[in-house]
């Protein structure tokens, strides 16, 4: 997620920020009437590309009411953070919403009326049932009836609602595409993880000695990603979860040329270089010999690019990668992010002088990482909005306990605009060890333009000396 708020001028948006007087409605208007909160932030935005592009973001005022205009000229699915908490937004010319906090639901969910309310307000029901549980620990005989069980209670409450709410056909079929994505994401999800922990286990029995052999459930998950409708429209239009869906496939691909044979074992878990450098030809490869729609294509390519550029800096592999890239897909419109991402790695590469920063711990207690010299450096940047970040807490904890005290020291750095949601996030963790700190909004600016910081989690390993061992480190999990 970008760090980067700048207001977006686009072609088809101007934005206004307006406060709440009555004004001639243009193109699509959201109130927010949350009188009972001690305060909230607001952020609404959306990733057309593949950064996320910020179209308002602003403090509600002393009454917690807010207002605001979009003027567009097309239907937009944009993404709407309250405090932390995230939540989808349709809007189309015309629609005129008032959200609010949902008073019969004792989640902390939100509850749309006015003109567009309807289809927001299934949009976001869905998306609470579908996601209310994880299923990533089950195996896939349980997955596979907990996700039929899902299944059933999704139609039997989108059959109950639009009897309710009748629909245009336009609409209809537009909530029936965002439903199955968002089921469909589930499986694809659950796929990618099954896989990679299964991969992991392998490794774990080599280091004991044990035989390994195939991934007895390997088939069944690989039927999940058959559903799969590999549609540029979704993609341009950019539906509801489509590009988790696409990550996860693509994230899929990864672990199906993950052979565990082929880890060092010894003196501690790593790749060989030579296997490395080849991983990202071999993904490649498999991409490009599917019959993919062209803009499907390009879109994943691109995006693997993007992965092993974070993951493994500028290499020769990848130089050769990204050249065929621009030639096959002249003019892409990703070709330039692609190359700002090259231009950062070779701005910030191990070995360099790690750029000092400083924040404040939850007693108020500033602290900078020149204080942690001469020990390494585990270095967590995440928010309590960030989904991603909050799955990898528990795989932190894992591995902060595989280490002993005073060994390795683990800086928690959070980038949340809010102070209690920070606080209150940590309060809901238990054992979660390491300094905690909090950066400010301009400490927040300086870190990313230093660290070259595109979005979170990141993950950034130090030594004792103070450089940088890795900008860019592999996830705990």
């Amino acid at each position: 997620m970008v760090l980067h708020r700048p207001v977006a001028l686009l072609p088809l948006i101007f934005l206004l920020i307006i406060s709440c007087e009555t004004k001639q409605l243009s193109g699509a208007r959201v109130a927010l009437d949350f009188p009972e909160a001690d305060s909230l932030a607001v952020k609404i935005y959306h990733f057309p590309i593949f950064e996320e592009e910020v179209l308002a973001q602003f403090d509600l005022d002393t009454a917690n009411h807010g207002l605001i205009q979009l003027e567009l000229s097309k239907p937009l699915m944009l993404d709407l953070a309250i405090n932390g908490s995230s939540y989808n937004l349709y809007l189309k010319p015309g629609y005129d919403l008032k959200l609010s906090k949902d008073t019969t639901d004792s989640k902390e969910s939100i509850l749309f009326s006015g003109e567009g309310a309807p289809i927001n307000n299934y949009i976001n029901h869905i998306s609470s049932l579908i996601f209310s549980e994880s299923f990533v620990d089950y195996d896939v005989d349980t997955f596979s009836k907990k996700y039929d069980s899902l299944n059933v209670a999704v139609e039997d409450f989108s059959r109950i609602y639009f009897d309710r709410f009748p629909m245009q056909k336009d609409d209809l079929d537009l909530l029936k595409q965002i439903k199955q994505v968002k089921l469909l994401s589930v499986k694809t999800y659950y796929a990618y993880r099954a896989h990679n922990d299964a991969l992991l286990d392998q490794v774990d029995k080599l280091q004991k000695g044990e035989p390994i052999g195939k991934i007895e459930m390997l088939d069944k998950l690989q039927t999940f990603y058959s559903d799969i409708p590999f549609d540029t429209v979704y993609l341009r239009n950019g539906m509801f979860d489509y590009k988790s869906v696409l990550y996860d496939y693509l994230s899929g691909m990864h672990t199906s040329v993950f052979d565990p044979k082929l880890v060092r074992l010894k003196p501690s878990l790593e790749w060989p270089k030579w296997v490395s450098a080849r991983w990202p030809r071999r993904v490649n490869t498999l991409i490009k010999a599917e019959s993919y729609p062209r803009g499907i294509k390009e879109y994943l390519i691109a995006n693997d690019l993007r992965h092993w550029i974070d993951s493994q800096g500028i290499t020769p592999e990848i130089d050769s990668l990204l050249d065929e890239f621009k030639l096959e897909f002249k003019g892409s419109i990703y070709t330039k992010y692609l190359q700002k991402d090259y231009d950062k790695k070779i701005a910030i590469l191990p070995g360099d002088i790690a750029p000092d920063f400083n924040g404040k711990t939850l007693e108020g207690t500033a602290i900078s990482l020149k204080d942690f010299k001469g020990k390494v450096v585990y270095i967590d940047v995440w928010a309590s909005w960030c989904g991603p970040c909050l799955e990898e807490i528990p795989h932190v904890k894992k591995l902060h306990s595989a280490f002993q005290k005073n060994k390795v020291i683990f800086l928690n750095v959070s980038i949340d605009r809010s102070r209690e949601a920070w606080k209150k996030r940590i309060g809901n963790e238990k054992d979660w060890l390491g300094t905690h700190i909090i950066l400010d909004e301009r400490q927040t600016d300086t870190f990313a333009k230093k660290y070259k910081l595109r979005g979170i989690p990141r993950y950034l390993l130090i030594d004792q000396t103070g450089k940088i061992i890795s900008a860019d480190a592999f996830r705990p999990s």
